[in-house]
């Protein structure tokens, strides 16, 4: 991350914030994993995919995402909606429909839905270093 900023910050160029970026990124970046002998292994990473790093290092779900949170996990705190059992793909007993609305009193967390008070982003990275530098003044 280092070497991509530096080379960002010494880019004279005219091109694009966007474009700058691009070419600011070292070559031997790329997303891998290394095995138990040490060996480098390139390959995109996924979250679930099949792939050696995969294999190697799985991911595991949390409960958000289990329940239906988005990947991006930008969520501080989530909007409610009403327990609806059609929207689990198991069937749950009147005694544990009564259980759940028990725990989760006003609802669960509706991820077709921004977070509350969440806004979307003005921009991407706009700050980096020490001193922060603003790219889109910069730029």
């Amino acid at each position: 991350m280092d070497a991509w900023l530096t080379n960002l910050r010494n880019d004279t160029s005219h091109d694009s914030a966007l474009a700058k970026v691009r070419h600011a990124k070292p070559l031997d970046l790329t997303d891998a994993c290394f095995d138990e002998n040490g060996n480098k292994i390139v390959e995109n990473q996924t979250y679930d995919g099949p792939g050696r790093c995969n294999s190697l290092y799985p991911n595991h779900a949390t409960p958000n995402l289990v329940a239906g949170m988005p990947l991006s996990n930008d969520l501080l705190k989530c909007q409610l909606k009403p327990i609806d059992a059609r929207d689990y793909k198991n069937a749950f007993t009147p005694q544990e429909m009564m259980r759940l609305r028990r725990i989760f009193p006003n609802g669960v967390c509706d991820y077709s839905k921004p977070g509350v008070g969440q806004r979307p982003l003005r921009a991407t990275w706009l700050s980096f270093g020490p001193s922060p530098v603003n790219l889109i003044k910069a730029y």
